[in-house]
C-alpha cells in the first residue's frame, strides 16, 4: 500500500516536472530574448566602432604618407628649378656688364666725333639683335615665362645707358673700366654656356632637335662672322 502511493506520488511529481519546465519558458524567453538582442546589438555596435576607428587611422596615415610623398617630390623639382634660375640671373649679370661696355663704348666713340658715335651705336645694335634673342632663350629655358625674360631684358639695357653716360661724364673711363669688366664678362658667358646651356641641351635625344640645334649654333656662328667682318 506504501509502495503504491509512493509510486503514485512520483508518476505525479513526474508529469508535473514539464508543466513547471514550459511555465518556465514561457516566462523567460521574452526575457531572455531581449537580452540576447542586446547583447547582440552591442556586440555589433561595437565591432562597428572599433571598424570606424580603423578606418579613420587607416585614413589619417593615409594622408600623411600621401602629404610627405607630395612635400618629397616637391622638394626636388624645387631644388633642381632653383639651380637653374641661378644660372638664369647669372645670365642677367654677366648680360648687364656686357651692356655696360657696349655702353662705354658708345660713350667714348661719340666724344671722339659725332659721325663715329653713329656707327658705333649702330654696330652695337647689330651684334645684340642675336645676343639678346640668346638671352631670351637662356631665361625661358631657365624657368622664366615669356612676358617676365622679356622684362628682364629690358632691365638688363639699363646698363648700356649708365655705361653711356660714364663714358660721355669720364673720357677715359671707357678704357680702365674695359680691362677688368670685359673679362668678369667673358667668363659669366663661358660659365653659362658650359655648365648650364650644354647640359641642358644634351638631355634631349631626339634626332630632330639635335638637328635644330647644330642648326641653331651654325647660324649663330655665321651671323658672328658677318658682323665681325662687316663690323
Amino acid at each position: 500500500m506504501i509502495m503504491a502511493t509512493v509510486t503514485a506520488t512520483i508518476i505525479t511529481a513526474t508529469a508535473t516536472i514539464p508543466t513547471v519546465t514550459a511555465t518556465i519558458i514561457t516566462a523567460m524567453t521574452p526575457t531572455a530574448t531581449a537580452m540576447i538582442i542586446t547583447v547582440t546589438a552591442m556586440t555589433i555596435m561595437k565591432s562597428k566602432k572599433e571598424t570606424d576607428q580603423e578606418i579613420r587611422k587607416r585614413k589619417k596615415t593615409d594622408e600623411a604618407s600621401e602629404k610627405e610623398n607630395k612635400s618629397e617630390s616637391a622638394s626636388e623639382p624645387r631644388d633642381h628649378e632653383e639651380d637653374i634660375k641661378v644660372a638664369g640671373y647669372l645670365n642677367l649679370a654677366a648680360d648687364f656688364t656686357h651692356n655696360f661696355t657696349d655702353g662705354l663704348a658708345i660713350g667714348a666713340s661719340f666724344l671722339v666725333s659725332r659721325n663715329l658715335g653713329i656707327i658705333t651705336t649702330l654696330t652695337i645694335l647689330l651684334h645684340e639683335v642675336p645676343h639678346e634673342i640668346g638671352d631670351f632663350a637662356i631665361l625661358v629655358q631657365s624657368g622664366c615665362n615669356k612676358r617676365k625674360a622679356m622684362f628682364l631684358q629690358l632691365t638688363t639695357a639699363t646698363g648700356a645707358l649708365a655705361g653711356t653716360f660714364c663714358g660721355l661724364l669720364a673720357e677715359n673711363i671707357g678704357e680702365s673700366a674695359t680691362l677688368w669688366i670685359l673679362p668678369f664678362t667673358a667668363g659669366g658667358f663661358i660659365y653659362i654656356a658650359t655648365v648650364s646651356v650644354i647640359p641642358e641641351l644634351l638631355e634631349d635625344t631626339k634626332l630632330g632637335q639635335s638637328i635644330k640645334e647644330i642648326l641653331g649654333m651654325l647660324v649663330g656662328v655665321l651671323m658672328m662672322v658677318l658682323i665681325a667682318r662687316f663690323e
